[in-house]
């Protein structure tokens, strides 16, 4: 399915669960949801939006549980702000200060996130490969092993019942390990053994389930385990091989360097123009930092000989 294709199934589903019949005013068109007195237009929808990261944007909107969310949060927040409207509370003082502060917010975020993006880019190309050449010898691929198992499973029989052929089939490899290939056709309820003979190749940390991971990689090349318990079953494991951790090629982990000194200029750009902005000195007076406190605390704090609550 393109993305496009992709883009539009997730929207179908959404409007599934919340639909409604179609708005009747011109002035509705550019409407997206509505639940009581709270609306949700498309640009507030946009808007919204746009405050996800570019890079991780579009996989929110394929997601239909987030974008369900997103439009939730939305829809409560429009409801709670219809119902200050109607009683009025966007008048009071305080809370237009508050919604001042919320825009000023709002604002800066926004800017901030434009003002990097309107910076000119660097040669990611040419700092990852600088970075590469510097960092090269300690770039390796991660330690693998070639690995064999014959699984019991725990599908349709006890666990103890499980354990204890495991047990039988490891006591039988005790004296005689070559049989370990002849049990795997035997034995072995893992359904990919018909197919792989229960071989696993370059199997890296985090590929298999990690009591499995962890027996394994403990294991000597030619050592066979004693029955291992996971989720699936019991597990009785041979380490084939252990493949030492190779020197990684530039192509390999090109994409990965220049997203890393792309991230790092970004921030290096919002780090200077912050300290930037945050070096310039702060104008105070006395007069208004007295005033600050009696407006926060009362007069007694100020009034005092000390400084301090009477």
């Amino acid at each position: 399915m393109s993305h496009l294709s992709s883009l539009y199934a997730s929207y179908f589903l959404l409007a599934v669960f919340s639909y409604s019949p179609a708005f009747a005013s011109p002035e509705e068109t550019q409407l997206l949801a509505q639940r009581g007195n709270g609306v949700v237009s498309q640009t507030i929808f946009s808007a919204r939006i746009n405050k996800i990261p570019l890079e991780s944007r579009f996989s929110v909107l394929r997601d239909r549980a987030r974008l369900r969310d997103i439009l939730n949060a939305l829809l409560l927040h429009a409801q709670l702000a219809a119902d200050a409207r109607d009683a009025e509370f966007d008048k009071e003082d305080i809370v237009i200060k508050r919604m001042q502060l919320a825009a000023d917010t709002e604002l800066a975020v926004a800017w901030l996130q434009r003002y990097i993006e309107i910076q000119p880019e660097g040669d990611y190309e040419q700092l990852a490969f600088e970075y590469y050449q510097l960092h090269h010898k300690s770039m390796l691929t991660s330690p693998k092993i070639d690995v064999s198992h014959i699984l019991i499973s725990t599908r349709e029989r006890s666990g103890e019942d499980a354990k204890e052929l495991a047990d039988s089939i490891s006591q039988q490899l005790v004296g005689d390990s070559a049989k370990f290939d002849q049990l795997i056709t035997e034995y072995s309820e893992d359904p990919s053994a018909s197919a792989n003979q229960g071989r696993f190749s370059s199997v890296k940390k985090g590929d298999m389930v990690y009591p499995f991971e962890k027996a394994a990689f403990a294991l000597e090349a030619g050592e066979i385990s004693a029955p291992v318990e996971t989720e699936y079953g019991f597990h009785i494991i041979r380490l084939d091989a252990h493949i030492a951790p190779e020197k990684v090629d530039f192509d390999d982990v090109k994409q990965q360097l220049e997203e890393r000194e792309r991230k790092k200029h970004q921030d290096r750009i919002k780090r200077d123009y912050l300290e930037s902005l945050t070096s310039i000195d702060v104008k105070m007076t006395e007069e208004a930092l007295l005033e600050m406190v009696r407006s926060q605390f009362g007069v007694v704090y100020t009034d005092s000989p000390e400084g301090g609550q009477e």
